[in-house]
């Protein structure tokens, strides 16, 4: 059973009001029968809702899928051309698919990867090769000390998904980064790979392969864009002022989080930071444990300032590069939406 299905029947079942009109109705019916592995009557229902309305991307996919299974190849590719039109979808879903096995030896599969990889080879060719310098923003400096013990935010963090519609503050952004990666121990004269010292999360070798930026809705005394956190300084540099919630929404597959976070911390990666080091080891592991050290600081921080967090990591990742403008080295490792609980 593929994924779109999965995260499809998920949201209807959490929110059916939002599921009312035909077409909604029709392909929360056809995902039922999908689950049931009853794809001929799947194939049917979405035949009907695309007759009602435009397919949805996800939708056109998941109709593909019942298509192969039922070996109307014809209209599998049909659906899957179209889906396949947005850089959404990813050449590895439909590899590992299995529900698409069946279609692997047409030559029109042959041309939709084609496709696929040269649309991505064109988005990883208008990528910037290095990060801006300027324009810089300050942070306000962060609190060492709170009246919320490490002890109570173990004990009390949970992963939340919904959030107020509410502001966040420039202050509380200014905390979260700082115990994301912050720099908590400056070293003068550090070598390059240090860049300015140590942080508030552990990194194999001190590598600190780690990139962060914020995407802002709603923060007080920071306009909507997008932000990379300049850790050793501890500034945001500007990389786009303008709004691009939407697109970052869609990046993540419009799940829920995003209709009412007020911003968003996004991870990335130079896993050559490690992998020069250490090898395969360090795109295995080492990334990784960094990631989760970073992670669970920003979890028991955000408990501290009241603030809810959840770690997503379903997106598509070079859509998601494409809307924070990461650089060609850096790759997409999480999402943490921002909102007050």
């Amino acid at each position: 059973m593929n994924k779109m299905v999965v995260l499809f029947v998920l949201f209807s079942c959490f929110f059916p009001s939002l599921f009312a009109g035909e077409y909604d109705q029709l392909v929360l019916e056809a995902s039922s029968r999908m689950l049931d592995s009853d794809y001929h009557a799947a194939l049917e229902l979405y035949r009907q809702a695309f007759i009602a309305e435009e397919g949805d991307i996800f939708d056109l996919y998941n109709a593909a899928c019942a298509a192969a299974v039922c070996e109307d190849s014809d209209a599998a590719f049909m659906y899957l051309e179209k889906a396949a039109n947005s850089i959404l979808i990813e050449k590895e879903w439909l590899e590992e698919d299995e529900d698409l096995l069946s279609l692997h030896a047409d030559n029109r599969w042959n041309a939709i990867v084609a496709s696929i990889d040269s649309r991505m080879d064109s988005v990883l060719a208008s990528l910037p090769e290095e990060h801006p310098e300027d324009p810089v923003i300050e942070l306000p400096q962060p609190r060492l000390s709170s009246d919320v013990s490490v002890e109570e935010a173990m004990q009390n963090r949970r992963s939340f998904r919904f959030y107020e519609d509410s502001p966040l503050t420039i202050t509380e952004i200014s905390q979260l980064l700082w115990s994301a990666y912050g720099l908590s121990y400056p070293v003068e004269n550090a070598p390059d790979f240090l860049r300015g010292g140590l942080r508030t999360a552990p990194s194999a070798g001190a590598l600190y392969p780690l990139e962060l930026y914020v995407v802002v809705r709603n923060v007080t005394d920071l306009d909507p864009g997008i932000y990379l956190y300049r850790s050793e300084s501890h500034e945001l540099i500007l990389i786009t002022g303008e709004d691009s919630w939407e697109e970052f929404s869609e990046a993540g597959f419009n799940q829920l989080h995003f209709e009412t976070a007020a911003a968003a911390i996004v991870y990335s990666a130079v896993f050559e930071r490690c992998t020069d080091k250490y090898g395969a080891r360090g795109r295995e592991r080492y990334v990784c444990m960094d990631l989760g050290h970073s992670a669970e600081n920003v979890y028991l921080q955000a408990y501290a300032l009241n603030i809810g967090t959840c770690a997503i990591g379903a997106f598509s990742d070079i859509a998601l590069k494409q809307v924070i403008r990461m650089t060609r080295a850096e790759v997409p490792l999480y999402i943490m939406p921002l909102g007050k609980v």
